[in-house]
């Protein structure tokens, strides 16, 4: 009896698990992502079912045509989604062997499920599969689950500005007795013709507390420390609410965010005189789930688009080398939101793996900087160590005579992306920021960027006597010799177009002094550079 039972405790297990022994023949079969959730593990490879359940997807078929041989599967696409098994198992040349184990990269992507899962030609070749246990609730059942409490924060009363359009913010305090895990949220008191959006942004906790009291008017834009969007609802969305994944929750309390900034807008074109009690819901449980959520911020600075023109974009990434040192782990998208100012257009997130888009995310071809559109994903937006995130956005600047340059100021510009995801712990350094089009995280990770690295341009100035140029900082004006001397310095890559202009503002913060020697050198001699610069260039093309 007792052998009986063992035995149909094993056909149970493999019947639930598959073969574990099937993942051994395969490259990272033990490591597989799920394409329905990429932060979990889909264990049953050759199967539709993430545990080894369900009928064979055609992997698991070409798995036992070929008797189990890797070498002769490698090369096959068997789920047809244009990436052959090799290049989804992380073995793109085929080396891989039961006796070479380590000549694998990570496995990028699964190779018996079409991916994206719920495009139309992957969702015809999938077959049975189904995504539905990872789709965010629509009806958010989990708001009813023990222990939850709503937690209310609204405006008194207030009296809406008489103007076309207003911002209105508030700090509020959240309770900090133990940790909670936001896990939805919901409009209040949302039906008033002038209310246009409400937002909820989350306030660095490492920063010191916010003391302000009162409602107050704000920038269109937040700023630091409160820009962590934890809930957002345009005039669309009031009625439905936003709500996490069953596992997720955003972490407040104790050891996660203890402040919010919560901001209303208003459209009172008629300067109607009127009153409102409108505010948010935040549904908050001390039964903390699997998954925190975390904020991740892309954003391109210090760019400047020309006037006068009826589309131009700017763009920046997080490059793969970046993504795949930040990310212990795949992450997954739950939100995002754009942000831009008065004359952006378009904006989207690419998400590009093996050299080709993989998902366009955020991608709205109709911007409104009053009502941007709110992206909430009711399926999974997968990103995996190693995928390049590009951040590009449009403006129209026909009616703009100068350039418009970046910044907070009444005519600048931004380019930014704001998105909720989860693992939090996945993903290290989750805020990827360009100067121009040089992405930051690149320099600090050691990467070259246009020939420089940051490591290499810092050994230099404390050894290459190139660099030295303390005889030119010490002078009012730019001397031939010094001219001469400045225009070999920024000949190189570091001090060349863009890099120059980034390393001009980190010489303004670094604490370096031979930093700083030089650029009182390069500074002084910029005008007599450009000047010289341009009449090269002209005389060039005149000889052309």
């Amino acid at each position: 009896m007792m052998r009986a039972l063992v035995l149909l405790s094993l056909h149970l297990l493999t019947d639930i698990w598959g073969w574990p022994s099937f993942n051994d023949y395969i490259p990272n079969g033990d490591k597989v992502p799920n394409p329905c959730n990429p932060s979990l593990i889909w264990y049953g490879v050759g199967h539709l079912g993430a545990h080894g359940s369900g009928p064979r997807n055609q992997f698991g078929k070409d798995f036992l045509k070929a008797n189990k041989k890797w070498e002769d599967i490698c090369r096959l696409d068997s789920d047809g989604d244009g990436q052959y098994n090799g290049l989804e198992l992380g073995d793109p040349n085929c080396e891989w062997s039961t006796t070479n184990r380590n000549l694998t990269l990570p496995a990028f992507s699964h190779p018996g499920i079409c991916e994206p899962w719920d495009s139309p030609r992957c969702l015809a070749m999938n077959g049975s599969l189904d995504c539905d246990a990872d789709k965010v609730s629509t009806k958010c059942e989990q708001i009813d689950e023990p222990g939850v409490k709503k937690y209310d924060m609204f405006l008194n009363n207030y009296s809406i500005p008489l103007k076309e359009w207003s911002f209105v913010c508030r700090i509020f305090n959240l309770p900090t007795n133990k940790d909670y895990h936001v896990i939805a949220s919901k409009p209040i008191n949302h039906q008033h013709k002038l209310l246009k959006k409400v937002a909820v942004y989350g306030c660095n906790p490492n920063m010191e507390r916010i003391t302000r009291l009162g409602v107050f008017e704000c920038s269109s834009i937040i700023a630091k420390p409160c820009q962590d969007l934890i809930a957002i609802m345009t005039t669309d969305q009031m009625d439905q609410g936003n709500c996490f994944p069953r596992d997720v929750g955003l972490q407040i309390g104790k050891t996660g965010y203890k402040q919010i900034l919560m901001k209303w807008t208003f459209v009172n074109p008629r300067k109607e005189q009127s009153v409102t009690q409108a505010g948010m819901s935040l549904f908050i449980t001390p039964n903390l789930k699997k998954y925190n959520a975390g904020v991740a911020i892309l954003e391109e600075t210090h760019f400047s688009v020309p006037g006068n023109l009826p589309s131009y974009s700017v763009s920046s990434a997080c490059p793969s080398s970046c993504t795949q040192l930040q990310m212990r782990s795949p992450v997954t998208i739950v939100a995002g939101v754009n942000v831009m100012r008065h004359y952006g257009v378009k904006q989207r997130v690419d998400v590009e793996r093996n050299d080709r888009i993989y998902n366009s995310i955020t991608n709205d071809t109709s911007y409104d900087v009053f009502d941007p559109t709110v992206f909430w994903y009711t399926t999974p937006v997968p990103v995996l160590p190693g995928d390049m995130l590009k951040l590009t956005c449009e403006y129209n600047t026909m009616n703009v005579r100068s350039d418009v340059n970046w910044g907070m100021g009444p005519n600048q510009e931004l380019c930014k992306t704001i998105l909720i995801f989860y693992p939090k712990e996945n993903w290290d350094d989750h805020h990827c920021e360009s100067f121009k089009n040089i992405p930051l995280c690149a320099l600090e990770i050691g990467d070259s960027v246009f020939g420089c690295t940051y490591g290499g341009f810092m050994t230099a100035l404390n050894s290459n006597p190139l660099y030295d140029l303390t005889k030119c900082s010490i002078l009012s004006t730019c001397t031939d010799e010094c001219l001469q001397r400045v225009t070999a310095v920024r000949g190189t890559p570091c001090l060349s177009g863009d890099m120059y202009e980034l390393w001009k503002l980190m010489a303004r913060s670094l604490r370096n002094n031979k930093l700083i020697t030089l650029f009182k050198a390069l500074v002084t001699c910029e005008e007599r550079y450009t000047t010289t610069l341009l009449g090269t260039r002209s005389q060039s093309h005149g000889r052309g």
